[in-house]
């Protein structure tokens, strides 16, 4: 599937942030990319007539199973919105509902690649941020804690990527630390949205990335080890 060799991805919540850096990073790398918009003729315009814009709508799982047919990957970075208030309604139905959804449409089209989710540092270890976060977005973090054991229980091959507070930076020019523990989410754990970017396609078709969550963050000092020698490390869920 895909062209020019390459595989098909379907990106869910690229028209934004992290999600639109992957989009446009995948391209650049030959893959072919199909993107799930609620405006498909805006979402065309911005990234230019050689990426795949599928009409649909996270909160609507009827409109989900035209974006699945004939992918390889899906990459999921939705989310209900950040910076202002989301009722917990929105935050359950985007978070939760929207992810269980589109596992239960994958599993249908006879999905067999990797599904790769992002998520955030912090859901396991309370922290003020956290609280506020909880606060802003009700219970985001409650419901992404969540979803994750419903990820793990799909049946299908998958990567969970926690990352840290978000920056927009240049990527490539910090050292990158891969754990899987529990780190709380504080400013010191943060990360330039390109560095997730090149991470999510990295991970997508690592081996090592299988079966497993991880979490990222910038270290100390200049970047010195390539993504492949950090997945080396992990051990799968």
């Amino acid at each position: 599937m895909g062209g020019a060799g390459k595989s098909r991805i379907l990106v869910i919540g690229g028209t934004r942030g992290v999600g639109l850096l992957i989009a446009r990073l995948l391209h650049e790398r030959g893959y072919t990319v199909r993107v799930l918009a609620r405006d498909p003729a805006g979402v065309s315009n911005k990234l230019g007539p050689t990426f795949e814009v599928v009409a649909g709508d996270l909160t609507k799982e009827d409109t989900l199973p035209p974006a699945l047919r004939d992918v390889d990957h899906i990459i999921f970075t939705a989310g209900a919105p950040s910076g202002r208030y989301a009722p917990e309604s929105l935050v359950r139905a985007t978070d939760y509902d929207g992810v269980i959804d589109t596992l239960a449409a994958a599993r249908s089209a006879g999905f067999h690649g990797r599904f790769v989710y992002l998520n955030t540092i912090g859901i396991e270890t309370r922290s003020l941020a956290g609280f506020l976060i909880n606060l802003l977005k009700r219970n985001t973090l409650v419901w992404r804690r969540r979803v994750e054991d419903k990820i793990r229980s799909s049946g299908l091959d998958y990567t969970i990527i926690r990352v840290g507070f978000l920056l927009d930076r240049p990527g490539g020019e910090h050292a990158i630390n891969v754990s899987q523990g529990a780190l709380p989410l504080a400013f010191r754990n943060r990360i330039a949205r390109a560095d997730v970017a090149d991470a999510f396609v990295e991970a997508m078709e690592h081996p090592r990335a299988s079966r497993t969550t991880f979490e990222i963050v910038w270290g100390s000092g200049p970047r010195q080890q390539s993504w492949s020698r950090l997945f080396e490390r992990l051990r799968p869920d």
